[in-house]
């Protein structure tokens, strides 16, 4: 009997390994799936360490160890290039969006083990019969691999596949994001700075004039309404210059909330900006962004759902393998049973067909959003490139306009010392000459923030920064 018994242990051990031989997983339904998936990267083993050491799984960390060390300290970075890194290395929602990716490609992992076989044991103990006061105890071992089951289990490591592309071009997306909402904030910066440089490059200019009509207020000579006027025209270089004070203040209080105390040595990179902006946009750029990509994925992930729970309507076929050994005094006898076991539900209330139903309407869903977003994408880059041009040509007018105005300031100037002309008209033209210089800045950020759009909008962005 115990011959018999471990003969029949030898062909259940036998048929095991032959059928993990001989039944790989499947998934040529996953040819179609992104190139992008095959790639994704496993962590190295001191990242694995580093993130087991950093979290404690034993209990939730109190919510002001969670936040410490949440806002943006002294930034690393030495130029352009490595301070935007660092701001977006250590931004709370991209270290976010990177977990996500990892817990989609864990679902990958957890998927595709449901096609190994499933090994478990239990054991018993207890009185088998109370009235003989028969005691033992048994182990069972219960091993089980699916065959054959439609499809169902190919298509959820699909969907768990393209869920987790979706997640990484979402990443992508939200880098490119983030990282023109960081240079928007630099160039605002630049842009008060460069405001102040030339207000009061202007008043430095003006103080001998202001102070001589000063004098002349006070001494009440000369054409009233002519030092009103003149007064009026200084009060209103004053308030500009106010206003860029605050100005400049909000925008250095917004630039060390995102990157952190810097030098003011690292300068904002145009030439960066420029080479990235392309010559010619066309539709095949724009179907290429991280975001529709990352959309496009979502929906394919969708599908591979709704074909998984149209596979439930047929047949589950299953390997199994049970064998119980009893000890201890035990009455009963060891029991070994090898084979295949067929499932399949005959009626569950019409869950499975609301179920199929419910994706299906998300799938059409998923569609028209892709659309939609194909829709803004496009219209958000024409908008963007059309800017550019209107930037370009009112740059060249302002900047043809402050030309006319320096040199009307310079022959009133001439005119003041003989009369021919009035301190009023000559403060004028200086503060006309200040807003055409202004005017220029402004409609530079403006250009560029333009560019920013175009190459954010088309993921051009995240790759030069190394992400």
């Amino acid at each position: 009997m115990l011959a018999k018994n471990r003969f029949k242990r030898i062909q259940i051990l036998i048929v095991l390994v032959f059928l993990a031989a001989c039944q790989p997983p499947d998934f040529s339904n996953l040819a179609e799936a992104p190139a992008s998936f095959l790639k994704i990267s496993k962590k190295s083993t001191s990242e694995k360490h580093a993130l087991a050491s950093s979290v404690d799984k034993n209990s939730a960390m109190q919510l002001g160890d969670i936040l410490d060390g949440s806002l943006a300290s002294k930034n690393q970075g030495s130029d352009f290039i490595s301070t935007l890194q660092y701001a977006l290395d250590t931004d709370p929602k991209i270290i976010a969006a990177r977990r996500d990716i990892e817990a989609k490609i864990a679902v990958v992992g957890v998927n595709k083990a449901q096609k190994d076989f499933q090994i478990g044991t239990t054991l018993y103990g207890g009185i088998e019969d109370v009235t003989d006061n028969t005691k033992g105890l048994a182990v069972s071992v219960n091993a089980s691999r699916l065959v054959f089951d439609g499809g169902k289990l190919d298509h959820e490591i699909a969907s768990s596949a393209f869920a987790a592309e979706a997640a990484k071009m979402n990443l992508a997306a939200l880098i490119d994001r983030r990282a023109s909402e960081l240079c928007n904030i630099w160039l605002e910066l630049d842009k008060y700075r460069t405001l102040k440089r030339q207000i009061d490059k202007r008043l430095a200019v003006l103080d001998p004039l202001i102070l001589q009509l000063e004098q002349v207020a006070k001494a009440g000579v000369g054409d009233v309404s002519k030092v009103t006027a003149a007064q009026r025209t200084v009060s209103a270089i004053r308030v500009e210059e106010t206003n860029i004070a605050e100005g400049l203040a909000q925008a250095e209080l917004v630039f060390s909330n995102a990157f952190g105390i810097m030098s003011n040595e690292i300068i904002f990179d145009y030439d960066f900006i420029n080479e990235l902006v392309p010559e010619n946009v066309d539709d095949n750029l724009v179907q290429n962004a991280p975001n529709l990509l990352s959309q496009y994925a979502s929906y394919q992930a969708t599908i591979s759902r709704r074909e998984s729970l149209r596979a439930k309507r047929g047949f589950d076929v299953g390997f199994e393998v049970r064998a119980m050994r009893p000890f201890a005094g035990s009455g009963y006898d060891s029991d070994e049973s090898v084979g295949l076991v067929g499932r399949k539900t005959l009626y569950n209330g019409g869950l499975l067909e609301s179920e199929i139903e419910e994706v299906e309407a998300l799938a059409m869903a998923k569609e028209a959003q892709i659309k939609a977003t194909y829709r803004q994408g496009a219209r958000s880059v024409q908008t963007a490139l059309q800017n550019i041009d209107s930037m370009e040509k009112a740059i060249l007018i302002a900047r043809e306009n402050a030309k006319l105005t320096s040199d009307e300031i310079i022959y009133l100037r001439q005119q003041l010392v003989i009369g021919g002309s009035t301190l009023d008209s000559v403060l004028k033209a200086e503060a006309t000459l200040y807003e055409a210089e202004a005017k220029e800045v402004k409609f530079q950020t403006e250009k560029y923030k333009s560019k920013l759009t175009v190459i954010s909008a088309l993921g051009l962005l995240s790759k030069p920064l190394g992400f």
